[in-house]
């Protein structure tokens, strides 16, 4: 196994978010399918989290970026319909 270290630039990390975003809102314009524009989402929300953790980059500063392009949509995943803190037989007697 290689235990090489990558040393990736913060910039090119904010370069490729910006891109993420660009091509999200793109997708968005010509109808892309919700698979499509998960996989983006993905992109950009991991991306986001590298930053966040590892590159000293805050939300504001992320979010000057993200406005311009795609205003304040959520890239984040839905919160679920579904309570998975009740166990799974009392949903179903609910139901």
């Amino acid at each position: 196994m290689n235990d090489k270290i990558m040393q990736i630039p913060v910039s090119d990390f904010l370069d490729s978010l910006k891109s993420g975003y660009e091509e999200y809102k793109i997708a968005l314009e010509n109808n892309h399918d919700e698979s499509d524009l998960s996989h983006i989402k993905g992109f950009c929300t991991t991306i986001e989290q590298i930053l966040a953790s590892y590159g000293g980059v805050t939300k504001v500063e992320m979010l000057d970026i993200k406005k311009p392009i795609i205003g304040n949509i959520s890239l984040r995943r839905k919160e679920p319909a579904v309570d998975y803190d009740v166990p799974t037989y009392k949903r179903k007697q609910q139901d």
